[in-house]
């Protein structure tokens, strides 16, 4: 019923409780048990006594032809488009459904994963109706070293597709993080099958905060679109338009000339350049300065005993010293 009440909230005026009960055939009671819930799972809705309750200004329920249609001709149809109430992720969807020998560019939407993953397993909270939750499955002839720095590629989409919605100051992580205010606003997960050497699929996964305005499931500092408070849109079908818009031609100069093209632009939003951090990669820990990323998307690390450069770990900020 979440979905029904959501989509009668969706022109953004108030509703009673009571005027919903009667559009779906239930009761007040039930509207609001739905409601809670909602609300207990960290979506901000609005309410006022005496005149019920409203979603905030451009929030409502995914829609693939209205995602489409915010799109050039070409790129509506380069995808096939799935969308689902309920997936465990996107991402695992996405690999399912591709027939074997017949891989096709395709886009998983879901409102809610029940599990929904982040790099090394770890959960994704993915509540219903908040959030960005999106994998695209590209068909893919390069094999695994050509897909170097693609994640990296994605992470400066994204920033540059919320930059073109209205928000300002977010900042990218190595290897696939976008922060905001510090804090985690969104991720990236790229998962390859096929054969690395040659033909495969690279399912690219994103998740991206927007509504989400309480989670006691998050270990770690995180915002969303919505508790930046800074006046952009929360339309997720917009910001996912907007998001493919940046994305299709990058991925097009991506496998011609590789990372190579966008390292300078990702430099400019390192949200930790010059600064002290620790990398954590397999059973290594290295401590040195940030100095960005080199033209293949690997990490170049300033240590006392020379440059190194990263090719995968855990990035985090020694805190303890001065910077």
């Amino acid at each position: 019923m979440l979905s029904e009440i959501l989509a009668l909230l969706a022109d953004g005026r108030f509703h009673s409780g009571e005027a919903l009960g009667e559009a779906l055939g239930v009761s007040r009671a039930a509207v609001w048990k739905s409601l809670k819930r909602l609300e207990d799972d960290g979506y901000p809705l609005q309410r006022v006594r005496g005149k019920g309750y409203r979603l905030p200004p451009g929030a409502g329920l995914l829609d693939a032809e209205l995602i489409r249609s915010r799109l050039p001709a070409e790129l509506a149809s380069r995808w096939q488009w799935l969308v689902y109430q309920q997936v465990d992720s996107t991402n695992a969807q996405a690999q399912r459904v591709q027939a074997p020998g017949q891989a096709r560019p395709l886009i998983v939407l879901a409102e809610q994963q029940v599990a929904g993953r982040g790099r090394r397993g770890r959960q994704w909270a993915s509540p219903f109706a908040q959030n960005i939750y999106l994998s695209l499955a590209e068909p893919v002839s390069v094999g695994g070293p050509g897909l170097e720095g693609l994640s990296l590629l994605v992470g400066l989409c994204l920033v540059q597709a919320l930059e073109d919605a209205g928000y300002r100051g977010c900042q990218l992580k190595w290897p696939n993080d976008v922060l905001l205010d510090g804090a985690k606003l969104a991720g990236i997960l790229l998962e390859i099958s096929g054969d690395l050497t040659g033909e495969a699929v690279v399912v690219i996964g994103v998740g991206v905060n927007v509504l989400l305005d309480a989670a006691a499931t998050i270990d770690q500092s995180w915002v969303s679109l919505y508790r930046s408070g800074q006046r952009a849109t929360l339309d997720r079908n917009e910001l996912i338009a907007t998001f493919l818009k940046r994305l299709a031609p990058s991925l097009q100069l991506f496998h011609e000339q590789g990372f190579a093209p966008f390292r300078q632009q990702w430099m400019a939003r390192n949200a930790w350049a010059g600064k002290a951090v620790k990398v954590i990669s397999g059973s290594n820990e290295l401590l040195g300065i940030d100095g960005g990323v080199n033209a293949r998307g690997a990490l170049l690390l300033r240590t006392e005993s020379g440059d190194v450069e990263i090719s995968g770990g855990e990035v985090s900020l020694r805190l303890n010293h001065a910077s």
